[in-house]
């Protein structure tokens, strides 16, 4: 039996990051956009340098040496938006499918036009609704990929490889994990006994907690002592 880890991807270079926006389409799963954005990526030719350019101005990433690393700030932005539609690539794909629509004659132009003008609007309310959250400074390695750093957020603290997905929630049942015990719970797998949890039927119980297998945080009850009673 030969034993392996998986590593992370490396961090983006300015170059691969440039090659990566390039390519964007790959990663699109509709055949039809996909083929749609083969000439297109993210950005064009005499964009894509000012893009990542403004990464820097807006301190969502730094360099180190060569490599690109995501600031807090960044990674926070990115946290936040990463689910809503601003950020689907495939948007672009289909975007690009309707030009070629409208190129070959099977689209009118303003069909297209009403429909990125809803688009603007429904995006422009999600965002306005949005609230970016920065995480604090403490970090800590994860236990569960072992490579990445679990960052520690007012809600939540999560570990920073999306392919992990390790959360550990503050607040369970209604008792609210400090960083010391989440610290303590990421290191040492599990947290001494907190004293009044409220079930869903407003009982309260004292529990420790701990990981199982999958890493998913779960209760850890003492065992109760078994008296011997008197004759």
């Amino acid at each position: 039996m030969l034993e392996k880890q998986t590593k992370p991807k490396p961090l983006h270079t300015e170059a691969s990051l440039l090659g990566a926006m390039e390519s964007a389409g790959k990663e699109v799963t509709n055949e039809a956009e996909r083929e749609a954005m083969k000439e297109s990526g993210i950005g064009t030719p005499a964009t894509r340098a000012a893009i990542i350019e403004t990464l820097f101005s807006r301190n969502y990433i730094v360099r180190e040496k060569k490599s690109l690393v995501p600031t807090d700030k960044g990674l926070s932005v990115y946290e936040t938006v990463k689910e809503k539609r601003i950020a689907d690539v495939a948007m672009t794909g289909s975007w690009e499918n309707a030009l070629a629509q409208i190129e070959r004659g099977n689209m009118q132009p303003e069909t297209f036009s009403k429909a990125i003008e809803v688009y603007t609007r429904q995006i422009t309310a999600e965002l306005l609704e949005t609230k970016i959250v920065v995480a604090g400074e403490n970090t800590c390695l994860c236990p569960k990929c072992k490579t990445a750093q679990v960052r520690f957020y007012p809600k939540v603290a999560k570990c920073t490889d999306v392919n992990c997905g390790l959360v550990v929630f503050r607040n369970i049942s209604e008792k609210q994990l400090s960083d010391r015990q989440i610290t303590e719970l990421l290191t040492k797998g599990k947290i001494a006994v907190i004293k009044g949890f409220k079930s869903k039927a407003d009982k309260t119980f004292d529990a420790a907690l701990k990981f199982d297998e999958n890493y998913r945080v779960t209760y850890d009850f003492p065992e109760k002592k078994s008296g011997k009673g008197k004759k």
